[in-house]
């Protein structure tokens, strides 16, 4: 098992440093903004000026996340599905508008998805193994099995993360190329994992993801099995849709709480984690993400003095 020693997010919940994100959480409306801490906290204001709110989020979440366990990371592997879009409108409408004029490179170095992990290794002064992935909604399971496979080659301490924004662009987009009706929004969600138990409530037993999911149903009975489970013993469901609500004792869709954003699982993960925080004889929680068609991932998360 693979255990949780801190996680923070920023979300348009007040999740941001609660001892439980269940004593605070709502459904969310179009309404609902992003609750940000004071930035000033946690980042030099001459740093902020240029930084977007998805580089204040990763950045923000990190260092908190750092100041609560006594290792540095020896591993930084970060999930995005769309990576830094207010530096990419900005750069492409500065090519668009802008002739015979030589470009500013800043918006371009800062609109690549790999300037998350980046700034966060520059800000932690931080040499170790650092790596993006990008895999639409699938993006924060393929991190999270990075940073898994990170602790079986022997590292200690690594920070698995995903995060994303919203900008008003999308809405464009609402209906073509992305289908939802749920609020688009922004959040950021960053853990530290260990092969050690330490001070942890929770561990993740298992990450498996399918980008040509065509029986979820059969896909979900076969991982339960090869973790020695099944849905009967499962506590909680933490899903995208509603697939499976008819099978679980407890289900919540994660998106009536986090709204859309493509790694928005990685949310889950905490509501998992303070799920078995807040309910003592609650052992189980399983994630399914199933945020886009025909994608699938799965996470089983158990108690920490639960035999697998």
């Amino acid at each position: 098992m693979y255990f949780i020693q801190h996680i923070e997010s920023i979300t348009h919940q007040d999740s941001f440093q609660k001892e439980n994100i269940w004593d605070h959480l709502k459904p969310l409306s179009a309404e609902n903004e992003l609750i940000s801490p004071d930035y000033k906290n946690y980042i030099p204001v001459a740093a902020l000026r240029r930084l977007s709110t998805i580089l204040r989020m990763g950045i923000t979440a990190s260092k908190v996340c750092q100041e609560k366990v006594s290792r540095e990371f020896d591993a930084i592997s970060v999930g995005t599905a769309l990576g830094c879009l207010t530096d990419t409108e900005k750069f492409l409408v500065t090519i668009n508008t802008v002739s015979g004029d030589i470009l500013s490179p800043t918006a371009f170095i800062q609109s690549t998805h790999n300037t998350i992990s980046g700034q966060i290794s520059l800000d932690l002064k931080n040499h170790a193994y650092n790596m993006t992935h990008t895999q639409n909604a699938l993006s924060f399971e393929v991190a999270l099995k990075d940073g898994l496979l990170c602790i079986d080659e022997g590292k200690n301490s690594v920070l698995v993360g995903a995060t994303d924004e919203a900008i008003p662009f999308l809405e464009r987009l609402r209906g073509s190329l992305i289908e939802t009706e749920k609020p688009f929004t922004s959040g950021a969600t960053f853990m530290v994992l260990s092969g050690e138990k330490g001070n942890s409530i929770a561990g993740i037993q298992a990450c498996e993801v399918n980008f040509s999911s065509e029986n979820p149903e059969t896909q979900l009975a076969e991982f339960l099995a090869a973790n020695n489970c099944s849905l009967e013993k499962i506590d909680l469901v933490l899903e995208a849709g509603t697939a499976f609500k008819s099978l679980a004792k407890n289900h919540y869709s994660f998106t009536d709480y986090s709204g859309f954003y493509q790694s928005a699982s990685s949310f889950a993960i905490h509501m998992a984690n303070d799920w078995l925080l807040k309910n003592a004889k609650e052992q189980r929680v399983l994630i399914v993400n199933n945020l886009e068609s025909n994608k699938l991932g799965l996470t089983l998360i158990y108690r920490n003095d639960v035999e697998a």
